[in-house]
């Protein structure tokens, strides 16, 4: 038990010790004047941290305002994309729409040719028998008596 005594009183020697060593420089001085200046010091602290929560809060305000302006400004730019999107757009349906008109318009000529074409060829084949006919009818009339 002795040595559980002795291992209190050098604890309480170490913290009478240590808390001596903290008090010591505050020793001989008046508490009002400590309390004063503790006060001035956390004055002066807390005008700083003011301070810069004022130009945090300036800066903030600027963020958020330049970054509205850049949101309006996108969604503007969105926009006019979108109608610049819309007239290519119509001016490709209506250039598809010319397309497929000059194309069946295409197509109706080569039929209308194809027509003549075939008109024609019959018209060669009728005379090219008509021809033969007439030869053939001058051949036996010639040799006929």
């Amino acid at each position: 038990m002795t040595e559980h005594n002795e291992e209190k009183k050098d604890l309480m020697g170490s913290a009478r010790e240590f808390m001596n060593g903290v008090l010591a420089p505050l020793k001989g001085r008046d508490t009002a004047q400590l309390v004063e200046e503790f006060t001035s010091e956390m004055t002066l602290v807390a005008e700083g941290l003011s301070e810069d929560q004022k130009t945090l809060s300036e800066k903030t305000d600027r963020l958020s305002a330049q970054q509205t302006e850049l949101e309006e400004s996108l969604l503007n730019r969105i926009h006019d994309l979108d109608a610049d999107v819309r007239a290519l757009d119509r001016r490709m349906n209506a250039l598809e729409s010319r397309l497929d008109k000059d194309e069946k318009t295409r197509q109706s000529k080569e039929k209308k040719r194809e027509g003549v074409h075939g008109i024609l060829r019959q018209c060669t084949v009728l005379a090219a028998i008509i021809a033969g006919a007439w030869v053939l009818v001058t051949v036996i009339n010639f040799f006929k008596p």
